[in-house]
C-alpha cells in the first residue's frame, strides 16, 4: 500500500508578507523580491541582492519581554509560521498534548544564529583607547560584564527550538537539524516517519532560513551558496549565477502532517497528501550528484507507487549555480525520459531559504495542484527549461502528483512526491 499522510495545516512567513496566500498571490503576480542591499553592515561585500522579511512584534506571537529577547528575529520566523500551521490544522497551541495518544510530534530545521552587534558593541568599545589602540584587559575587567547575561543563550539553535516548543504545547517525538536545506529535508521525512510509525497523532515539519547579515553572507559566500560572477551590466562582480541572484532569503515555513483518516473521520480539511520521499548523498564513488539526485527521485516516486508519467509538476531546487542545476536536469532527463511535465522554481523569487525551502516548495506545490494552475518562475532557465515546461498557465484537470526535489551542503539531496485528493 503506498503512503499517503494529510497534510493538514500549513504556513509561511517570506518576504512577500505572512501566511501561505500571500507568498502564493506574489509567486502568481510573478513578483522578485530579491533587492539589492543597502544595508550599511555589508559594505565590505561586492554588491548582494537579498530577500528581507518584515518585522514581527514578538508580543503579537504571545512572547514576554525576556522570552522576545533570548528568541530574537530568528525564532519569530518560525513560531509565527508554527503556530499557524497548527491553528490552519484546528489544533489550539498550549493545548497539544493531554495524553501520550495526543502528543504532537515537531521537526524543525534552524540555521546558525548570528549575535546581535548591539548585544557586543558597548563591551567592544570599553577596551578601546584615545590612542586608538586596544586594551583587552579592559575588555575582561570592564567590557564583559556589559554583556547582557542572556546573550550565549540567544545564539544557540536548540533555544530556540524549545521556545516554540514551550510557547505551543509541543511535547511529542522532536528534532533540531541544522543549517541547511538539508535540515528541512530531514525535518520533512522525520515528521513523515513519526506519523507511519504511530509515534504521534499528528506531527509539524518545519524550517527556518538564515537572518540576513554580513557574517551569514561570510558564511554562505564561503560555502559556495553566493558565487561570485560578472555582471556585464554593472562591470563588477556580484554574488549572482548565471540567470538570477543565488541569494539569501529571510523566511519559515510549517506543515502538519496526520493520518489520512484521522483527519477524514475529524471533518478536516486536507490541503494535500504527502505521498513519497527518498534521499541520497552524493559520493564521487557512486557517481556524484546526478545520481544523488535520481535515486532520491528514485525512490520517492516508489514510495508513492507512481510511475514518472503521471507526474505533472516538478518544483526543482533551482539554486542557481551550473553545476547543480546541470545535474538536476540530467537526473530528472534519466528519471523522465520523455515525459514533459510542467516546473516551478521559487529561489529567485524569495530567495534561497536554507532549511525553510524544502516544506515553502511542498506548500506551493500541494497549492499548485489544488489551484490546477502552475505560477510563473522568474529567472527559470538553463538545462530545465528543456525538460520541462516553466511557463504560469492551468494544469491539466487529471494532473494530481508533484515531486519536490531539494539539494543541501554535502550533496544531500532529497524529493518528495505529493498528491492532492
Amino acid at each position: 500500500m503506498p503512503v499517503a499522510l494529510a497534510v493538514t495545516g500549513s504556513s509561511m512567513v517570506t518576504a512577500a508578507g505572512r501566511g501561505l496566500d500571500a507568498t502564493w498571490d506574489a509567486l502568481c503576480s510573478g513578483e522578485s523580491f530579491l533587492l539589492p542591499d543597502a544595508d550599511p553592515e555589508l559594505e565590505g561585500f561586492s554588491p548582494v541582492s537579498t530577500a528581507r522579511c518584515a518585522a514581527i512584534d514578538p508580543e503579537s506571537l504571545g512572547l514576554d519581554r525576556r522570552s522576545a529577547r533570548i528568541a530574537g528575529p530568528h525564532t519569530y520566523l518560525l513560531l509565527a509560521a508554527v503556530s499557524d500551521a497548527l491553528r490552519d490544522a484546528g489544533i489550539v497551541a498550549g493545548e497539544a498534548a493531554n495524553s501520550a495518544d495526543e502528543e504532537i510530534a515537531f521537526f524543525a530545521a534552524l540555521d546558525s544564529i548570528d549575535p546581535a552587534g548591539e548585544d557586543l558593541i558597548s563591551a567592544v568599545q570599553a577596551m578601546r583607547q584615545e590612542d586608538g589602540g586596544e586594551d583587552f584587559g579592559v575588555f575582561f575587567s570592564e567590557g564583559m560584564p556589559q554583556i547582557p547575561p542572556l546573550w550565549p543563550l540567544a545564539v544557540l539553535s536548540p533555544i530556540g527550538f524549545s521556545q516554540v516548543s514551550i510557547q505551543l504545547g509541543l511535547r511529542g517525538e522532536n528534532g533540531l537539524f541544522s543549517p541547511g536545506t538539508e535540515a528541512g529535508a530531514q525535518a520533512i521525512i522525520e515528521a513523515a516517519e513519526a506519523i507511519r510509525e504511530e509515534k504521534a497523532s499528528s506531527a509539524v515539519a518545519a524550517g527556518v532560513g538564515t537572518a540576513i547579515s554580513a557574517r551569514s553572507i561570510a558564511r554562505y559566500r564561503k560555502q559556495g551558496l553566493l558565487q561570485e560572477a560578472e555582471d556585464p551590466k554593472v562591470g563588477s562582480p556580484q554574488y549572482i549565477s548565471e540567470r538570477h541572484a543565488a541569494t539569501l532569503g529571510e523566511g519559515a515555513g510549517a506543515a502538519v502532517i496526520e493520518p489520512l483518516q484521522d483527519a477524514r473521520s475529524a471533518g478536516k480539511p486536507v490541503k494535500g497528501l504527502l505521498t513519497g520521499w527518498g534521499r541520497a548523498t552524493a559520493l564521487e564513488s557512486t557517481g556524484g550528484l546526478t545520481i544523488a539526485i535520481r535515486e532520491a527521485t528514485h525512490r520517492a516516486l516508489e514510495m508513492a507507487e507512481i510511475s514518472p508519467g503521471r507526474v505533472g509538476l516538478v518544483v526543482t531546487n533551482g539554486a542557481g549555480t551550473s553545476a547543480e542545476d546541470r545535474a538536476e536536469a540530467e537526473a530528472l532527463s534519466a528519471v523522465l525520459g520523455n515525459h514533459r511535465p510542467r516546473a516551478l522554481t521559487t529561489k529567485a523569487a524569495f530567495g534561497h531559504l536554507l532549511g525553510a525551502s524544502p516544506i515553502v516548495d511542498l506548500l506551493l506545490a500541494l497549492r499548485a495542484l489544488a489551484e490546477e494552475e502552475v505560477p510563473p518562475s522568474p529567472g527559470a532557465g538553463g538545462p530545465a527549461c528543456d525538460l520541462m515546461d516553466f511557463f504560469q498557465g492551468p494544469m491539466a484537470a487529471e494532473t494530481r502528483s508533484a515531486l519536490v526535489l531539494s539539494q543541501g551542503f554535502g550533496g544531500a539531496c532529497a524529493a518528495f512526491s505529493a498528491e492532492v485528493v
